[in-house]
């Protein structure tokens, strides 16, 4: 595939280029003794109050996506799509076309929008995969070659560039590529996977590439498939002696990339490789009594790392975030399992999930200020309008000796960051306009509106 990711590019090693399998050992002892450590010791605090959005169904939710700051997408079950046009503050369901869905319960399982007109879904578990040009009103059926008979996993560079991934019709996992030509007229193959087991259960779950060369994709069979030529062929890694259903995948860097996966009561967290994706381990930063299973996973412009799925412990959804890669994980539990989650504006992020799910972390942000509620805001900033610093006096500042905060501008986009022990915050190098001031502790979150001259 041409190159078209501006990523930092990936040297891969020449002994790649064989075909292979690798069978890796994971939570050894003194691995397992550190796990539960970090489970005794706790999540550190960056708790984030998630609030419910109402979908209009009680239907499950399986996948989101936001192309911009106001268009956004949620397929659900029974061939539920959902649309909002004012950043996720109210959602309108689809009345579409296109989609020639078998009897008995077909549900829209993923979906990426390239824009807010183009986008691609696989509907399952035997309708195919579907691409859209206006928005969600019409689809068109993506003819793809071979026996891929359930669609699942996706990955799309851009219209002419892109992958659907599953397994085939009595057969094991199966991955197939359009490389420089549109979806719809171009030539689409299939790629030289290598799967050790041929059975059609072993579907590929989901996929992700962080530059035009080195690519993911995880399966449910427990097989980790990774890429370093651009999806034409992929090595095995096999993660054996846990036997967990993976579920997603996200790579953060050249080296450092995370995986979720389903253990029924029997996990502890993330999975993580520190060596792109050549082997894997429990991710003892992760690691919680919660027992989650992780069914999603979204790493945020902003570059916030965010999981989210199902506690046997606390029997309710989670949501862990992170911001620092190789840092303790925090995380919230909500009212519903975590399908999925996806985000907009740098830092306004969502989740969906069981019986219509809808839940954003800054509901502040959604649609610029507009919808901001001024009763939240507690105590006192001064001066409004500012030019050199802001003073805050608030519930937070009276409480803590120092205290984090951080700067959105109309947009929803986070524009500055820090802490301080004085309640003062400099903000003269930002531009003139009108900023949200938000102050974090624990759960109790202030927020303050003011004008930059």
């Amino acid at each position: 595939m041409p190159e078209i990711d501006t990523h930092t590019t990936f040297d891969p090693e020449q002994k790649q280029n064989t075909m292979k399998t690798t069978t890796i050992k994971t939570a050894t002892r003194a691995q397992a003794f550190m796990i539960i450590f970090l489970c005794l010791i706790g999540i550190t605090s960056y708790a984030q109050n998630w609030t419910q959005i109402n979908s209009g169904t009680t239907k499950k939710l399986n996948t989101i996506a936001f192309p911009s700051s106001t268009v956004g997408y949620i397929g659900g079950n029974d061939s539920l799509l959902l649309k909002t046009t004012d950043g996720g503050a109210t959602w309108t369901q689809l009345s579409y076309t296109g989609i020639n869905f078998f009897p008995n319960g077909e549900h829209i399982i993923n979906l990426q929008f390239l824009n807010d007109s183009v986008g691609f879904i696989t509907v399952g578990p035997y309708s195919g995969s579907y691409a859209t040009t206006n928005g969600g009103l019409t689809w068109t059926a993506i003819n793809l070659p071979g026996n891929l008979c359930f669609n699942k996993g996706m990955y799309f560079f851009d219209e002419n560039n892109g992958f659907i991934a599953g397994s085939g019709c009595f057969q094991g996992e199966l991955i197939s590529y359009l490389s420089g030509g549109n979806w719809q007229t171009g030539t689409w193959n299939l790629s030289n996977i290598n799967a050790p087991t041929n059975l059609g259960t072993n579907t590929i779950s989901d996929i992700d590439f962080y530059n035009s060369s080195y690519g993911l994709a995880v399966s449910k069979s427990g097989f980790v498939f990774r890429t370093i030529d651009g999806g034409l062929n992929w090595d095995s890694v096999s993660i054996t002696s846990l036997n967990h259903e993976l579920t997603s995948v996200m790579i953060i860097n050249d080296t450092l990339a995370y995986a979720g996966y389903k253990a029924n009561g029997n996990g502890f967290g993330l999975y993580i490789s520190t060596d792109a994706g050549q082997s894997w381990n429990y991710d003892g930063n992760s690691a919680t009594f919660a027992y989650p299973d992780i069914f999603g996973v979204h790493l945020s412009s902003s570059g916030r790392m965010y999981a989210g799925g199902y506690s046997y412990t606390m029997l309710d959804g989670i949501i862990f975030n992170n911001n620092n890669p190789l840092q303790l994980w925090n995380y919230d539990i909500v009212d519903q399992s975590i399908s999925d989650l996806a985000s907009h504006s740098d830092s306004v992020v969502f989740a969906v999930g069981d019986s219509g799910y809808v839940v954003v972390n800054y509901p502040q942000l959604i649609s610029g200020l507009k919808k901001t509620n001024q009763q939240q805001f507690k105590g006192v900033l001064s001066p409004n309008p500012a030019s050199q610093y802001i003073r805050l006096h608030s519930q937070i500042t009276a409480l803590q000796n120092s205290i984090n905060y951080h700067i959105f501008n109309i947009n929803g986009q986070r524009v500055q960051s820090g802490s301080t022990s004085t309640g003062i915050i400099e903000v003269e190098t930002l531009n003139s306009g009108i900023y949200l001031v938000q102050v974090i502790s624990d759960r109790l979150i202030e927020q303050y509106k003011f004008v930059k001259e």
